[in-house]
């Protein structure tokens, strides 16, 4: 019994069912860089519960300057998505919220009250990819006393903090949740953003994982990175939340 526990044990994972949610993806069609149709969004869903997924949080962009969504745009364009899905993958389940850049726009969008998922009421959060918004610390503070719960997108890819982990350790003391993106993992960006979200993983740092999934690149990237030893490792071992997310 233990000799079969044991090879049992190391027994590749076949697909991320083990995550059960993804929590960060771009499938509502046609309002950010991410799907462009309903017939794409649902053939990539296809792919996705395939995988493994059973719950997706679609999470389209949210910024000042190029996608400028708001509850008017994201809404009426999931609930089409939603009634499609329904139809076709009626074992999914698909949840709607928005990945917010933080910058002049956000506070705005505070106001009228965020998209979150979950009831921590979780809200999906990014930085420029350039230079963190001068203010970003008040915001994820006003996020934290309104009773949102942020979750910052893809850390390991924000090059001026690729060395600076108390940047991160300060926000998860102050309770901010931290989303790698799987396709870092799978090298997908390079591998010096794999070998940083790795090395997040490793510290402690990340709490969640999220595909980022816009298209059927990252759709491949993200079956293929199943036969990834890393990956495997990582879905043994992994110490994440999505799981529990909407079981809270």
């Amino acid at each position: 019994m233990l000799l079969h526990n044991l090879f049992a044990a190391k027994k590749p994972q076949s697909t991320y069912s083990v995550l059960n949610t993804d929590i960060h993806s771009h499938f509502i069609p046609g309002i950010d860089d991410g799907s462009k149709s309903v017939e794409e969004s649902v053939a990539l869903l296809k792919q996705m519960n395939s995988c493994g997924f059973q719950k997706i949080v679609c999470t389209p962009h949210v910024q000042d300057e190029y996608y400028r969504n708001s509850r008017e745009t994201i809404l009426p364009a999931f609930d089409v998505l939603q009634n499609e899905v329904q139809r076709c993958i009626s074992e999914l389940e698909l949840f709607v919220a928005a990945e917010y850049l933080i910058d002049e726009g956000f506070s705005e969008h505070q106001k009228q009250g965020l998209l979150s998922f979950g009831k921590k009421k979780y809200v999906l959060v990014e930085f420029s990819f350039f230079a963190p918004f001068p203010q970003y610390k008040n915001r994820l503070q006003d996020m934290l006393m309104k009773g949102y719960t942020p979750v910052l997108a893809h850390p390991e890819r924000y090059g001026y903090w690729n060395v600076q982990d108390s940047v991160f350790e300060e926000m998860r003391m102050a309770g901010i949740e931290m989303q790698v993106n799987i396709p870092s993992l799978c090298g997908y960006y390079g591998s010096d953003i794999r070998k940083r979200a790795f090395g997040l993983i490793e510290k402690g740092l990340i709490t969640c994982a999220g595909s980022d999934v816009h298209n059927q690149n990252y759709m491949s990237v993200l079956t293929d990175g199943l036969k990834q030893k890393q990956i495997q490792k990582f879905l043994r071992e992994a110490a994440v939340m999505n799981h529990t997310i909407f079981a809270e």
